[in-house]
């Protein structure tokens, strides 16, 4: 399975046989040389875990849908808005696991907090022949203990830009030693908001000093787990 990091939170997988993932596919890929709507790259599954524009740009979806039909999935807030626009959706819930063509998906419990609003949202298992990773999509501190076995020993892409509404570089860090994956990706620190101030090379940096496997991938470049 390959994994490509694009901007934010965005991920697009290739398993084996060449059937791919896109997982929400936010505003940030658009511009300064980066994607425009009509060539953002298409999948087979779309998997959109909440609302914030970061994660979920309609007008990217809507190009996306017109060109390649991809089974979407996501919450019940973003499938109401979907319909709307006349496009079909499944729910994934938290702890729900779907298989769909080569991959098994599992939905995972986030602590997702702004402005006081309790965001609808999950993150994501994904395993394909044998290999998986867990996407953390937006989330807080939670103690590992109370997610489910299937996080742990995974490649783990997770937030570091804190601002309250996301983990920081020192609750990341602590995450992922609890959770013991092979490699940790950073995430989550390209936001206008966080440019000179969130430095993934300081997480990698601390995560090495205390055994972590840290890769910090630019935009575009993809990863064989």
């Amino acid at each position: 399975m390959k994994l490509k990091k694009l901007a934010q939170n965005t991920v697009f997988i290739t398993s084996k046989n060449n059937k791919t993932i896109l997982i929400d596919p936010g505003k940030y890929n658009i511009g300064c040389g980066l994607f425009d709507i009509s060539n953002f790259p298409t999948a087979d599954i779309l998997i959109i875990t909440h609302k914030h524009a970061d994660h979920y740009d309609l007008d990217i979806v809507k190009s996306i849908v017109s060109r390649s039909n991809p089974i979407i999935l996501t919450n019940t807030e973003i499938k109401d808005f979907l319909l709307k626009e006349n496009i079909e959706s499944k729910i994934l819930n938290v702890g729900d696991t779907v298989n769909i063509l080569d991959y098994s998906i599992t939905g995972i419990r986030t602590d997702h907090v702004v402005r006081d609003e309790n965001i609808i949202n999950f993150g994501v298992v994904v395993s394909s022949n044998g290999v998986s990773f867990y996407h953390t999509s937006d989330t807080r501190y939670i103690e590992p203990s109370l997610l489910p076995e299937i996080t742990r020993n995974k490649c783990v892409l997770v937030p570091i830009s804190n601002r309250g509404v996301v983990m920081g570089i020192d609750d990341a860090l602590v995450f992922c030693c609890e959770l013991t994956p092979p490699i940790v990706i950073p995430m989550h620190y390209d936001s206008p908001k966080d440019l000179g101030r969130v430095n993934p090379e300081e997480f990698k940096m601390k995560g090495q000093s205390i055994g972590l496997e840290v890769m910090i991938l630019k935009f575009g470049q993809e990863i064989e787990l």
